[in-house]
């Protein structure tokens, strides 16, 4: 009988202790729901975007020094590899509370990225280099990775308000960001390209 007591005692406190810490989570169900549906979305959004373009119209260039929906394409998927490393490899960081109240606030800078007027320049990682010449090629890259991504999204047990991304102190807001935060970055840097492979294809000299 006391065994049995005990043993009770035993399981009743490993549902109290789960209890308390999910309790004590900070990223939420609606946080992880938000990033898997800003990630599913995108990828549907930039998908129908070009399902109908032929060859000709994936490599139109609006002029030389702009890229074309398949430089784009290449792009926005290099990005989201480099996203699936970072956030598979940062999720099992040490937790770091202290730094809560740094990024208070920030996500909406993340999110305003999609419609930030400033051009930017893509880092040489993240450039196209015309590795894919056919739309299956371009999509099957792309979906590669941002289906890895969402998958992690979707499984993974890190609280992602207290796993941090680093950049050099000069890059002020984008200095420390925790790993939501960084995700939707990466989901306003879609929208971003999105928005122009939209531009290409509205543009006088795309080839019918």
């Amino acid at each position: 009988m006391l065994k049995k007591l005990l043993f009770l005692c035993f399981m009743l406190s490993l549902v109290l202790g789960a209890k308390a810490q999910e309790s004590q989570a900070i990223w939420t169900m609606a946080d992880r729901q938000l990033l898997l549906n800003g990630l599913k979305n995108t990828q549907s959004a930039v998908q129908k975007e070009v399902e109908a373009l032929n060859k000709k119209q994936l490599h139109f260039k609006p002029a030389s020094d702009q890229w074309s929906v398949a430089e784009v394409l290449e792009h926005i998927g290099v990005y989201d590899e480099l996203l699936y490393w970072d956030l598979l490899n940062n999720q099992y960081t040490d937790e770091r509370p202290d730094l809560l109240a740094k990024v208070k606030g920030i996500d909406s800078v993340m999110t305003a990225y999609a419609s930030d007027p400033n051009k930017g320049q893509s880092p040489l990682a993240a450039q196209p280099l015309g590795r894919f010449q056919t739309k299956a090629e371009l999509l099957d890259f792309f979906n590669r990775f941002r289906n890895e991504v969402i998958k992690l999204v979707q499984e993974t047990k890190a609280d992602f308000r207290l796993h941090f991304i680093f950049r050099p102190p000069d890059w002020g807001v984008w200095h420390v960001r925790d790993l939501h935060q960084y995700t939707l970055l990466w989901i306003a840097h879609t929208e971003r390209h999105l928005n122009q492979i939209k531009r290409i294809k509205a543009n006088p000299q795309f080839p019918k």
